[in-house]
């Protein structure tokens, strides 16, 4: 078990302890050191796992872990808490995997848009089902952290919570979680302001030892001890692949409201286009496939002979080619030499389309860069 820094970057969340110091003085590892580390350990144990225990690891600070792992060529497997930031695009998730990224948990708490924004988690539900998908596209498992019973939180609002849980877990998008009541603590925010949640704290008295959960009362909120066995049987179902099909009532023994959600919710999310390749101009370049080969052979039309090239990529998986005009072949062997972990140049998608030698726009519609982005070539 490692830490990539001390605290939390986001540190707002109502429901946690930010006015502690292992939440709220946030400070960073230098990454090149605990790379070091990391050596060391593999070197002196052989074991080659790890975990990162951050509260939850800033993005561009595993997007740096991950380019150094690649660069030095240390071949482990990791895994660590995150939020479900918008930053964790396709790229960045492609990229951390190759580093050896094999699970993210993160949390989704009560799913419920309305009420995040209450807890100031930062995120949506339809955000968290974009990330989620970038994370199991490429290979990484998905798990999440659940919450029932924040204060203020009806009936309805914690069946339309399981409803959207439900539709997370059918698209293959989330593959492990939990839900957990809520516990109010004496050093969160909602203790600090309890007006402001519409909850009175009623005990205990502060001890001479420690004091830290509270027992409250939630005037507004359902009865939310009812519900715990019904959430946890029906997440043991769905994390197993089944009982998709059935009405959300089955999983209780009470009558509960039918979910207010549409059906399609999840999926019309995933539908949402993402950033396109124009947009993502100053984002930094790199190429996680191995250098090709060059060779350039002629091509005679009625009116002209000219120069062709073809480039072969020789990878684990399997070998590709990609055939294109002399000028292309020599601009794409130079870049994708300065785009690999290894380089210290910064090179960034600007900088490509300033040198190639025809139109850039185009090039970025063609089948050739499709085949380097589905291959490693990765904006991030």
């Amino acid at each position: 078990k490692l830490t990539l820094v001390h605290g939390c970057y986001w540190k707002k969340c109502s429901f946690c302890d930010v006015t502690l110091d292992y939440i709220g003085r946030y400070e960073l590892s230098p990454i090149k050191i605990l790379v070091d580390r990391i050596e060391k350990i593999v070197r002196e144990t052989k074991q080659t796992g790890f975990h990162f225990v951050d509260e939850a690891a800033p993005p561009n600070l595993l997007k740096e872990l991950a380019i150094e792992l690649i660069k030095r060529k240390i071949a482990i497997s990791w895994w660590t808490n995150i939020r479900f930031e918008k930053s964790f695009s396709d790229d960045l998730c492609f990229l951390l995997a190759k580093s050896g990224c094999i699970a993210v948990s993160g949390g989704l708490e009560v799913a419920s848009d309305r009420l995040l924004e209450k807890m100031k988690k930062g995120v949506t539900v339809e955000q968290v089902a974009s990330v989620t998908n970038a994370f199991t596209n490429a290979g990484i498992m998905v798990h999440a952290y659940l919450m029932f019973g924040f204060p203020t939180q009806t009936e309805q609002e914690t069946i339309d919570s399981l409803e959207r849980v439900r539709q997370l877990f059918e698209a293959g998008i989330i593959h492990s979680g939990f839900w957990h009541r809520f516990s109010l603590t004496a050093h969160s925010p909602i203790a600090k302001n309890p007006e402001e949640f519409e909850v009175k704290i009623i005990g205990p008295k502060k001890g001479t030892f420690a004091w830290n959960d509270l027992v409250h009362e939630d005037a507004k909120g359902c009865k939310h001890g009812f519900y715990a066995k019904g959430l946890e049987k029906a997440i043991f179902n769905f994390m197993h692949g089944i009982g998709f099909d059935k009405e959300l009532d089955f999983w209780f023994d009470f009558k509960v409201p039918k979910p207010k959600v549409q059906k399609n919710l999840v999926q019309k999310s995933l539908l949402q286009l993402q950033k396109t390749d124009l947009e993502k101009f100053q984002s930094k370049v790199l190429w996680l496939g191995n250098l090709p080969e060059i060779e350039f052979y002629f091509v005679e039309t009625k009116r002209k002979k000219m120069t062709k090239a073809k480039l072969t990529f020789f990878e684990r998986a399997e070998d590709f080619q990609l055939k294109v005009s002399e000028e292309v072949g020599k601009w794409l062997l130079e870049i994708l030499a300065e785009a690999v972990p290894e380089s210290e140049k910064f090179l960034s998608l600007k900088d490509l389309s300033e040198t190639f030698p025809n139109n850039f726009t185009e090039f970025l519609a063609s089948e050739t860069w499709e085949i380097l982005r589905e291959k490693g070539l990765v904006l991030v």
